[in-house]
Formats: structure tokens, C-alpha cells, sequence
């Protein structure tokens, strides 16, 4: 067996530091996406929110135009019945 030599283990050591670098710019990666995600999320659930006030608004004012085509219709029914 041949022994190591002083390059082959500098080698080494260079290939180790830029597996870590990577890892650790990898980790940044990661954890800023985690925060868009969670960014994202958060916009998502204020839409949906959104959304749905707008529905019960929208079933508001449909059922007052219900109503008062309603309480129109009687009128003009009482009128005619005169």
C-alpha cells in the first residue's frame, strides 16, 4: 500500500471545505425559500379571506334585490287590484 502523499491530502481537504461551502449555501438556499413559502402562504390565506367576504357580500345583496323585487311585486299587485 502507498502511503498518502502531502497533495493528495491537501486535495482532500480543499474537496471537504467546498462540500461544506456548498452545504452551507445550500442551507441559505433552503431557508430563504422556506420563508417565501411561508410568505406565500400567508397571502394565500388573506385571499381566501378576502374571497369570501366578497361571497357574503355578493348573498347580501342578492337577497336584498330578492326582497325588494319581492316587496315591489306586491305593490304593484295591490295597485292593479284597485
Amino acid at each position: 500500500m502507498t502511503p498518502i502523499t502531502d497533495r493528495e491530502v491537501g486535495s482532500i481537504e480543499q474537496k471537504l471545505e467546498n462540500i461544506e461551502h456548498r452545504q452551507r449555501n445550500d442551507r441559505t438556499v433552503i431557508n430563504g425559500l422556506s420563508e417565501e413559502i411561508d410568505d406565500l402562504q400567508t397571502e394565500i390565506n388573506l385571499v381566501r379571506l378576502e374571497l369570501n367576504q366578497l361571497k357574503y357580500k355578493a348573498y347580501g345583496i342578492s337577497s336584498a334585490v330578492v326582497v325588494l323585487l319581492g316587496v315591489l311585486a306586491l305593490i304593484i299587485d295591490l295597485i292593479k287590484g284597485k
